[in-house]
């Protein structure tokens, strides 16, 4: 892996206002909608409230007790599941290095602040990130103190970075990719993208493309390195057959069944998979179907769709609670039910229990969702045509061949049918896919490496 020698910024930058003002003149104007929009998705979405008051600035008392200390702050923000997986293993690796730090990770996205909640031994504090309001951002920078704040893959949020360069807090951004559509909004906002990431002092790329990208939207060239991707160092669960076993039997599937496993699915996939289920007992009577929503909190919705296509459904959290028994187990082939897994930070665990695993967010325009977990657990993995916010990733596994990427439902439908029948092709990608990633690893120690480098050269006067 290249690395470029890294010109840090001065302590204190001087950072132009007007980007700022015109950002917050745009966030000010669409205030009132943006807190309709909250309001709506508590009251008529049902979502959470919770950490609502964090994003405001305001922060538990133990975790601002925390930060009180001489030892080193350190800041790390990944917005939702997929960035704090990449942000575990170079936590780790960083935590090795600086043993003493106070390490905080804000999170966004409920799914993600569960998603951290696993990380043991390597956090301090977890908080939500606060809105990019300037009060919000000023308050919890005048609370924690960072000496360093460490972006996942692409956040970049204007006011935080203007407060960050207010104070001299040194900014970098690890497992730094830019996306088609992150990469569009850089071109069209140009100025403002050479502005932010003028203030960032070091970025840690996940490819040289990235990187191009990067100082083509005015990152000097200088701060670049090209470090990997962290999250083929993530510590995948170990394919265990006996977990396999518990797996089947609490879904009601016998052993020998063949498992279609739907994971990250979104509105849109869960109609054709069933439609897709209802296509493949035709041709196989042995074969069952779980269906895992991105957002668990869909299950509801799910469900009626599953009973809308004649099946009766098992939760896994009506499993957890007693209120289902197990069918169809003792060695006989489960009668036709559907699976659905609507917990949190399960998934990772059940790929070890499918024949053949679908990714969501492919067959509508999300973009994708981590392919490494079903490879890592060494099953086929199927997606499809929207596959790009997984871009690298997605590349060097079609390379490999360990992933298949279909066009439409028809094509689908074929690789479903030849995965489910052919043994002997399951048995390569067993093999295949643990290997990949057992290539790759690394990312997560030259990002280490790099945030040791620039925390020492930190300023450690008054923030």
């Amino acid at each position: 892996m290249s690395t470029h020698k890294t010109d840090m910024p001065t302590h204190k930058r001087k950072i132009r206002p007007y980007k700022t003002w015109l950002y917050n003149l745009l966030l000010a104007l669409v205030s009132p909608v943006l807190l309709l929009w909250l309001g709506w998705r508590m009251l008529v979405q049902r979502k959470s409230s919770d950490g609502l008051s964090e994003r405001f600035g305001v922060l538990p008392q133990e975790l601002v007790k925390r930060c009180q200390t001489d030892d080193p702050v350190v800041w790390f923000h990944a917005a939702s599941v997929g960035e704090v997986a990449a942000a575990e293993p170079i936590i780790a690796a960083f935590r090795r290095h600086e043993p003493l730090a106070q390490i905080i990770l804000s999170t966004i996205t409920p799914t993600g602040r569960a998603r951290a909640q696993k990380i043991e031994g390597h956090i301090d504090g977890l908080m939500y990130f606060p809105f990019d309001l300037p009060f919000a951002v000023h308050r919890v920078f005048s609370l924690l103190q960072p000496q360093l704040f460490v972006m996942v893959e692409t956040e970049l949020w204007p006011n935080t970075l203007a407060e960050a360069a207010h104070r001299g807090t040194r900014v970098a951004m690890v497992n730094a990719r830019l996306s088609g559509r992150s990469w569009t909004h850089g071109r069209l906002l140009r100025g403002l993208y050479r502005w932010m990431l003028g203030n960032v002092s070091v970025i840690c790329a996940q490819s040289e493309a990235d990187a191009e990208r990067f100082v083509h939207l005015g990152a000097p060239a200088e701060r670049l390195q090209i470090a990997g991707n962290s999250k083929f160092d993530q510590n995948f669960p170990v394919a265990d057959a006996a977990q396999a076993d518990k797996w089947r039997h609490s879904f009601g599937f016998a052993l020998t069944d063949r498992v279609l496993l739907a994971g990250s699915t979104h509105p849109g996939e869960e109609e054709p998979l069933l439609h897709l289920f209802q296509q493949l007992r035709t041709e196989f009577d042995d074969v069952q179907l779980i269906i895992a929503p991105r957002h668990p909190e869909r299950a509801d919705a799910v469900e009626a769709l599953i009973r809308q296509c004649g099946y009766e459904v098992t939760r896994r959290t009506h499993v957890l609670a007693g209120e289902v028994e197990p069918v169809g187990t003792g060695g006989q082939s489960a009668v036709a039910h559907v699976g659905l897994l609507d917990t949190i930070g399960e998934l990772a665990s059940l790929f070890s229990a499918a024949d053949v695993v679908f990714m969501g967010g492919s067959l509508v325009s999300i973009g994708g969702h981590d392919l490494l977990q079903p490879l890592a657990a060494g099953k086929p993995v199927i997606v499809g045509p929207f596959m790009h916010k997984t871009r690298d990733i997605m590349d060097l596994a079609l390379r490999e061949k360990v992933v298949f990427q279909v066009r439409d439902l028809d094509e689908l439908h074929v690789m479903a049918v030849e995965l489910l029948a052919e043994a002997d092709e399951r048995e390569r990608l067993a093999v295949e896919g643990p290997a990949m990633i057992a290539r790759y690893r690394g990312a997560s120690e030259a990002c280490a490496r790099a945030l040791e480098e620039l925390l020492n050269d930190s300023p450690t006067g008054e923030q």
